[in-house]
């Protein structure tokens, strides 16, 4: 016969209750009140099942999943023993709630299912509410948007599971692409939070609102948002899905290694907290990561691993998902089969039936990629002919429209239609530029505008294909370098980018002395990456983009001068050349071979720059010329009769061969080249030079540490006047204000280019390094920029011919003319030439001439003048 329960005072339990209701808005206080009721002040009884209940919705708050559990546990054997069934019941439906949250979605309905019976009428429609959540866990975004609409009913005045509601159906409404409904439940949701005084909730709204922002294709709101809900008390550390969303967000601006580490650190946590159940969405997040860098194999291991995770839990949704993304792996890897592209498009409509449409519609774009290479042309109309349907729909989001745009493309290059091509890139390249117009953060739209190079290669490809060079040139310009021409209406500063930079120029100084250099590299490594992630933060938006101008225009600026516009297809290099108004297009050898030279001869002169043996010294002279005259034969073989005749060059590179010193080839030498990105920022050069006042203010700058560079400055000034910037006043603040508005800039410092963060290539100054991302903060950039440091003309290369760096900062912030080494360059030699090369600019030369000349006379090669050089 069982002891008679004990029985607390009435007081005691109302107080008790009042503390399980408020749990969740301030569950330190109630784990306090809980531990102290167990402790000792709560009898055997009602109310000790009331402290177990307390506790158990306290530590779900604070992400303790597995405490939250036990404490339920041991509540519900209380009250079953006890006999108190509605209080059993109650505490069922929290242990319904903590699976949920534990990832255990069978172990949740299985808690639900013995709970509702018992349930009183006003647990009734939070029990529908936690049905609903399980929907959405499912993948049943239809049946969940359905019960959780039908508990907000019922659940009017009771603001906390009317905002678990919201939340919910938020969710489901993203996963299933109503991202309007969606930010409309999740802001209301975040708003009836705050009003219950439960801000971690509130702060996970605003992260969601993140996720959604993100689905819509604004990636600098998503990432702002996901900042905002970290600051207002989102602690990632008890909700590490948070940093799986931010990962995926991460990955999306190309920071793959970044959004790796991040996701790893997820799923450490995950198994940390007990929430194992949720380790199977970071598997898939980390594979989805693995695709976009480019290691299908890491992927199909990671989604692999996250479908039969998936599976195990009876979620078929999502594992469908998860399918998705190893069959875009294997083709990606090679699976070129019928039977691969077959049961890819079986994943993609499985995938498209369970709501997840932008994956359908990636991996049918890849199978039929696939199926077009294999020779499977029915197989791939199907496939592009379903991905295409998506540029047709509504409140569809801009990328997911333009890869609709993108498959329209490919089905008119395979069905020979040249002008329904050309139309489905124009109408794609619309909604990327639209995408783009919102990101200020300029590494974010170099790694935003991928899908603009491929609308590009397909267009490029067909002009190629009839052999017409002005529609050759208008697309490879169309695409080339487009991060470049979308200039920041105003600057993306932020303070909190600035303190980040203050904080990293000091911790660099402050290595410079340290005994322990291993902590040092690590403290800077960490500054790094915050001013990185600041960097994407910053808010602002960029101006229209400018149409590819007409030959007239292109012709008219040249003058007497040549152009000569490189580009790469399917691994041979071709040509655009304008000489006399004249087009031409020139299919000049394989690509590899090019660039392979291009490398070769920057590496004999960089040894010869350091210095080389007496003996040796005839070898490297032999190597470079051989070089160059090989390049020269390949490269310059359509314009050389031109430049027999004495004319200057413009020449806008492909590839690797942006760091090419074009002045070593032999019929370049004592001629004006200009290297730009493209015509449209050699154009748009031309236009901010003419605007630019030619007796604006002139700034000589030195750093320290750098034989020679106070006294090239300090000469240059005694001849140019203007303002001068040497020692303990070469300090950022005074750099950048006297940079800013500036005519003509010359620095003097030690240079180093990061291939690695190309916005971390920096200058040495006085007070440490001024980086590319500082010069971001300037409101008019100097029209001409000289940059007298070694390897500083450099940029990092990406997909499309992006260029990111110290030079191409310059040119984005409105410099039109930058001067600067690709190869090192002694010093002794690079005071004389820029002397030299200043006495001819302020004769009246054009930079690129005076460049020329300069370097002629003192027997250098490694300046190359980038942007505009003049007509």
């Amino acid at each position: 016969m069982s002891a008679p329960a004990a029985v607390a005072a009435p007081g005691a339990v109302e107080a008790a209750l009042r503390w399980r209701d408020e749990a969740t808005a301030t569950p330190r206080d109630a784990m306090r009140e809980a531990e102290r009721l167990l402790g000792g002040a709560a009898p055997d009884g009602e109310l000790r099942v009331l402290a177990r209940h307390i506790a158990a919705l306290a530590a779900v708050e604070l992400g303790k999943a597995e405490q939250a559990r036990k404490h339920a546990w041991l509540g519900l054997c209380t009250a079953q023993r006890g006999g108190w069934s509605k209080r059993a019941a109650q505490l069922q439906l929290t242990l319904a709630w903590i699976e949920l949250e534990r990832g255990d979605i069978g172990a949740s309905w299985a808690n639900l299912a013995a709970a509702e019976p018992h349930l009183p009428a006003e647990d009734r429609p939070r029990a529908t509410c936690v049905r609903g959540l399980l929907h959405c866990q499912r993948g049943q975004h239809r049946d969940a948007r359905l019960r959780l609409t039908s508990a907000l009913v019922h659940l009017e005045g009771d603001r906390r599971w009317s905002a678990n509601a919201l939340l919910g159906r938020g969710l489901a409404n993203l996963y299933t692409g109503r991202l309007a409904e969606a930010e409309e439940d999740l802001a209301d949701a975040e708003r009836l939070f705050t009003a219950d005084g439960r801000g971690m909730r509130a702060a996970g709204c605003r992260h969601n609102r993140g996720c959604v922002a993100f689905r819509a294709g604004d990636l600098p709101r998503a990432l702002r948002l996901f900042e905002e809900a970290v600051a207002d008390g989102l602690d990632v550390t008890a909700n590490p899905e948070a940093l799986v969303d931010r990962g995926e967000a991460l990955a999306a601006a190309g920071l793959t290694q970044q959004a790796r580490a991040v996701m790893e650190q997820a799923a450490q946590r995950l198994a940390e907290t007990g929430r194992r159940g949720r380790l199977a969405e970071t598997r898939l997040a980390l594979a989805g990561c693995a695709l976009r860098d480019d290691d299908p194999a890491a992927a199909v291991e990671a989604a692999s691993t996250a479908k039969r995770l998936f599976r195990g839990q009876k979620r078929p949704a999502w594992a469908a998902l998860a399918s998705a993304v190893v069959w875009q792996a294997k083709l990606r890897s090679g699976h070129a089969t019928r039977y691969a592209v077959s049961a890819a498009r079986r994943a993609a409509n499985t995938c498209e039936e369970y709501g997840w449409r932008a994956a359908a519609a990636e991996l049918r774009l890849e199978a039929g990629r696939t199926a077009q290479r294999a020779g499977l042309h029915s197989l791939a109309r199907k496939l592009l002919g379903r991905c295409a349907q998506l540029r047709a729909l509504e409140g569809v989001p801009p990328q997911l429209r333009a890869l609709g745009w993108l498959a329209e493309a490919l089905l008119a290059e395979q069905e020979g239609g040249l002008a329904r091509l050309l139309r489905a890139c124009r109408a794609g390249l619309k909604d990327v530029d639209g995408q783009a117009v919102g990101m200020a953060a300029f590494e974010m739209r170099v790694h935003a505008l991928g899908l603009a190079d491929e609308l590009g290669e397909v267009a490029v490809r067909a002009a190629l294909r009839i052999g017409d060079p002005q529609l050759v040139l208008r697309w490879t310009e169309r695409s080339r370098a487009s991060a470049l021409h979308r200039r920041s209406l105003r600057p993306p500063s932020d303070p909190r980018l600035n303190a980040a930079l203050v904080r990293l120029r000091g911790a660099v100084l402050d290595a410079q002395q340290t005994t322990d250099p291993q902590r040092a590299m690590d403290t800077i490594a960490e500054l790094e990456e915050q001013v990185r992630h600041q960097a994407l933060l910053v808010e602002g938006r960029t101006d229209p983009l400018r149409a590819p101008a007409g030959i007239e225009e292109i012709s008219a600026e040249l003058g007497d001068a040549v152009l000569l516009s490189l580009f790469a297809e399917g691994g041979t290099l071709f040509a655009v050349s304008i000489v006399d108004g004249e087009l031409g297009l020139h299919a000049l050898g394989p690509e590899a071979a090019a660039e392979n030279q291009a490398v070769r001869l920057r590496h004999l002169l960089a040894r010869q720059a350091c210095g080389v043996a007496s003996r040796a010294a005839p070898m490297f002279e032999h190597g470079i010329r051989l070089a160059a005259s090989q390049l020269q034969a390949q490269l310059l073989a359509p314009v050389l009769p031109a430049l027999g005749q004495g004319r200057g060059l413009v020449v806008v590179p492909t590839g690797r061969l942006h760091q090419l010193p074009w002045s070593v080839l032999p019929a370049c030498s004592g001629k004006a080249v200009t290297v730009s990105p493209s015509v449209r920022c050699w154009l748009g050069g031309a236009a901010r030079a003419r605007k630019a006042d030619r007796n604006g203010a002139k700034v000589w700058i030195a750093g320290p540490r750098l034989d020679h560079a106070e006294q090239e400055v300090v000469a240059l000034q005694r001849s140019n006047g203007g303002r001068l910037l040497t020692g303990e006043e070469a300090r950022t603040d005074q750099v950048l204000s006297a940079l800013d508005g500036a005519q003509v800039a010359h620095l003097a410092a030690h240079g180093h280019f990061r291939d690695d963060q190309p916005l971390l290539s920096c200058l040495d100054l006085d007070d440490g390094p001024l980086y590319a991302h500082d010069l971001d903060g300037l409101r008019r950039s100097p029209t001409t920029v000289v940059l007298s440091a070694c390897d500083v003309g450099k940029s990092a290369i990406s997909k499309g011919d992006q260029l990111s760096g110290l030079t191409a900062t310059l040119l984005e912030r409105g410099t039109a003319t930058v001067v600067a080494s690709v190869v090192p360059v002694p010093d002794d030699r690079t005071v004389q030439v820029m002397l030299t090369f200043h006495e001819e600019l302020d004769a009246g030369r054009p930079p690129s001439a005076a460049l020329a000349k300069a370097q002629a006379r003192h027997g250098e090669t490694g300046f190359i003048c980038i942007g505009y050089g003049g007509a």
